[in-house]
């Protein structure tokens, strides 16, 4: 079945070291590992690169990208490395700046934590309910059937009323 689920590496992708500047953002320990060595290459190649770090789910990581993504001249990079629910969120915030998949370096640390946009009262709910489970919504209360899409502008998986064929 086609899914748009997002196929992480084990192992971070390499970077593309083209850029003439670079923003680092790195969510939680496990991140900081794996942004530490993208900043050590950029540095030996000489890019400039502004540096953050915030614990998992912290939004004022997502805030901070937007900003550099919002003064952002040609050859600006982003390179984010976290859980997938901060990964994601990141990406759709660049790209609502205005940033293209071809500026965007990401790695998601672990798929654990997942944002459920649910389809029925438009609210989001994060879990760590796995695709095919069920979580609530925590805005209408309704069982969620988390769905193997993704929106990668919402950045989160779809949600929709897990037994709604059985309801009058």
């Amino acid at each position: 079945m086609p899914t748009s689920v997002p196929v992480w590496g084990s192992a971070p992708p390499e970077l593309d070291v083209t850029g003439r500047s670079y923003a680092v953002l790195a969510f939680g320990a496990q991140a900081d590992e794996v942004t530490r060595t993208w900043i050590e290459q950029l540095h030996r190649l000489g890019h400039p690169v502004q540096e953050h770090r915030v614990v998992e789910g912290d939004p004022s990581g997502v805030r901070w990208a937007q900003r550099q993504a919002g003064g952002a001249r040609v050859g600006w990079r982003l390179c984010v490395a976290g859980p997938e629910a901060d990964v994601l969120a990141t990406c759709a915030a660049v790209r609502a700046q205005g940033a293209v998949d071809a500026e965007i370096t990401a790695h998601a640390v672990s798929t654990r934590r997942k944002n459920v946009l649910c389809t029925h009262c438009r609210s989001t709910t994060t879990t760590d309910a796995d695709v095919g489970c069920t979580c609530p919504c925590s805005g209408c209360g309704r069982e969620l059937l988390v769905y193997h899409h993704v929106s990668r502008r919402h950045a989160g998986y779809m949600g929709f009323m897990a037994d709604a064929e059985e309801q009058p």
